[in-house]
């Protein structure tokens, strides 16, 4: 029979305060977004964005997540404090996703980077630390106004956040949504008469709006490759897969 004295437990409790007495227990660390939270509202506004390592536990909600959720989503949820995961751009999500997985594995991540001419994978230590971030202009908001040519009229575009992820799933539900994203034009906003003018637009007009929903900043993920097979040199993309979170 156990023994759950008071004596027999603060026992227990002092050997394993004594086993992980080398495991550091501040280890939180201040993030600054690329996007320098320019068009968010933190639940401090005079407080920092703080990002503590990933756990165990994180790593075992990983693996248990609902058919539903996005891993990634849940965990950076778990590790990041002050603002609301949903609400994040695309660029400052992938930010947070290096960022965390350099402080809760280490700097170097090891990958297999594919030549685009030979096709051969090409082992690699890629320190994310060094990868470079762009931040955005003093200017940078969202929606941001833009001018539909065919139409000859303004607009105004919101860019895509975390919970419009679902919508992108594929090409034809990404178009068929693309009207959400239009937050104006011409000084309308009614969603019914923005719809039905989206649908009815040149492809030069829509262009303008895809173009209007991507952004040059953040971390930039392209990665020089000299193939060690065909020997050409290359730009690949940082493989950021299922397997980014695991060290094996």
């Amino acid at each position: 029979m156990l023994d759950q004295s008071p004596a027999a437990m603060a026992a227990k409790q002092e050997i394993i305060d004594q086993l992980l007495s080398d495991v550091p227990t501040n280890t939180e660390i201040e993030v600054e977004l690329p996007s320098e939270c320019k068009v968010y509202n933190l639940e401090d506004e005079t407080g920092p964005i703080m990002m503590r390592p990933m756990t165990f536990e994180d790593e075992k909600h990983i693996v248990t997540a609902k058919a539903d959720q996005d891993p990634v989503n849940v965990i950076l949820q778990r590790c990041v404090t002050n603002l609301k995961i949903l609400d994040l751009l695309p660029i400052d999500k992938l930010y947070l996703i290096m960022k965390l997985r350099e402080i809760s594995y280490g700097d170097d991540y090891q990958c297999l980077l594919l030549c685009p001419n030979c096709k051969e994978e090409n082992p690699a230590i890629v320190k994310l630390s060094e990868l470079n971030v762009n931040p955005v202009p003093d200017d940078f908001t969202d929606p941001t106004e833009v001018f539909l040519p065919k139409l000859n009229k303004p607009a105004k575009i919101k860019l895509p956040r975390v919970r419009d992820e679902k919508l992108f799933l594929n090409t034809e539900k990404a178009l068929d949504e693309l009207w959400r994203f239009v937050y104006e034009i011409d000084g309308h906003t009614d969603k019914s008469i923005l719809a039905a003018v989206v649908n009815k637009l040149p492809l030069v007009d829509i262009r303008t709006i895809l173009n209007a929903m991507k952004t040059d900043f953040g971390v930039d993920t392209k990665i020089k490759l000299n193939c060690t097979s065909c020997k050409e040199v290359g730009v690949v993309d940082l493989p950021i897969d299922a397997n980014f979170f695991d060290v094996n």
